[in-house]
């Protein structure tokens, strides 16, 4: 049986796991408004850059996802949940102490080694306390804190790295999230599971997932929004500085603002949204994600090539919201074609793909694009870099959700058979 997810005490659970997951998108993303700080300190390339927002981060983290989300479907959720978000939050103080570059990539491995089992215990904690037909509102709730966090990371780090400096902007930024899990170990209670059914074994668990052809689907899918929404998280601040001059400050207030509204507005739509046409259609969750995507192409196009900055950032706010539109469908369909005791696991074999070749391959990609670019383009060769990705990522998405949808229903049968 689920908890009523009208209680009061299922509403608590889950603004505390939508507040750490915001600290984990404030910790993630303050690096990509400190790029410019970091880079002239050190020397980097944007070839390197783009290894420590994108590939160095992603790997560990996506790699060290699938055994903890093991360890998640058979242990205690929420004491995993609050000792990784421990990990990184220390980890992203300490990353101001760092004396060179190859330190400042280690650091920033141990924020996503603690960021690793984050995501995925949180998810089944969250499909324990509600029911399938509220799960897109409430994991749409829970992709707030995303946009929560990229916003705040914004302005924190465009206004602290502006008055502070980037190291002491991580300390600040870092140490709150050590009393969150705190918060998070001593409040929080595990929910009873929603089967009687052990743990399966891990090549149980990954046969009957590869098998189903919406959930690989849905891996390409995700991987192609996450190459798209994270080169333009990490490199649309660097892209408002070299092309249109603006400050630091200036780019935390402006891009932290609309992620907020834009960005949360439309996390909160689109999960409300696929649950209400879900109810009559499944494959309404791909529809929603599919066109979340085929929105954001020419907004994000506009900002990206439109000359005026004001112009430029009224085309970002339709952008961002639709990037917001895809989360808790996405990750909705992600729990529906997974068993019970398969869904950390599910979350985690999703972001140890989405995570790299998306969140990984993409930023690096526009770094290397970038530089390539330099000799001919010169400040301009991010404006193209940054275009390619997040064109490709966009519409290679859009087209991918629709071919999900085909196979939503069936495979999603499957699931409750819960054997």
């Amino acid at each position: 049986m689920h908890p009523s997810p009208s209680s009061a005490y299922a509403r608590y659970v889950l603004a505390v796991l939508v507040l750490v997951n915001l600290v984990n998108f404030v910790d993630r993303q303050i690096v990509s408004v400190l790029l410019t700080q970091i880079q002239a300190d050190f020397g980097a390339s944007d070839e390197a850059m783009g290894i420590l927002t994108g590939l160095a981060f992603m790997l560990v983290h996506a790699t060290l996802g699938l055994p903890i989300a093991r360890w998640a479907d058979r242990g205690t959720r929420k004491h995993i949940l609050a000792l990784g978000v421990a990990v990184w939050s220390a980890m992203t103080a300490l990353s101001g102490s760092a004396r060179s570059f190859p330190a400042l990539v280690a650091l920033r491995m141990g924020v996503g080694i603690g960021e690793a089992a984050g995501t995925p215990p949180a998810h089944s904690i969250i499909s324990d306390y509600f029911p399938p037909e509220r799960r897109g509102t409430a994991l749409a709730w829970y992709a707030l804190g995303l946009h929560a966090g990229v916003a705040f990371g914004f302005l924190a780090a465009g206004w602290l790295g502006h008055y502070y400096g980037w190291r002491a902007t991580f300390v600040i930024v870092g140490l709150p999230g050590l009393a969150i899990a705190l918060l998070l170990a001593l409040t929080v209670k595990e929910p009873p599971r929603t089967t009687q059914v052990a743990s399966h074994p891990l090549g149980e668990v990954l046969r009957f997932l590869l098998g189903s052809r919406a959930y690989v689907l849905l891996l390409f899918a995700g991987s192609f929004h996450a190459m798209a929404g994270y080169s333009m998280a990490h490199w649309a601040p660097t892209f408002l500085i070299r092309v249109h001059g603006f400050s630091l400050a200036e780019v935390g207030s402006w891009l932290g603002g609309l992620a907020l509204v834009a960005g949360g507005g439309g996390a909160l739509l689109g999960g409300r949204l696929a649950d209400r046409l879900g109810r009559a259609d499944l494959r309404a969750y791909a529809w929603v994600a599919a066109a979340a995507a085929f929105v954001a192409l020419p907004a994000g196009t506009g900002f990206l090539l439109i000359g005026a900055p004001l112009l430029a950032l009224a085309c970002y706010v339709p952008q961002i919201l639709a990037t917001g539109l895809y989360n808790g469908p996405l990750y909705a369909m992600n729990q529906m074609l997974a068993k019970p005791r398969m869904r950390a696991m599910a979350v985690a074999v999703h972001l140890f793909v989405v995570s790299i070749l998306g969140g990984g391959v993409g930023p690096w990609l526009v770094g290397r694009w970038s530089d390539a670019l330099r000799a001919s383009r010169g400040e301009e060769g991010v404006r193209f870099a940054l275009l390619a990705a997040f064109v490709i990522g966009t519409a290679g998405a859009g087209v991918l959700y629709l071919l999900a949808s085909r196979h939503l229903v069936r495979d999603t049968e499957a699931a409750r058979e819960d054997r």
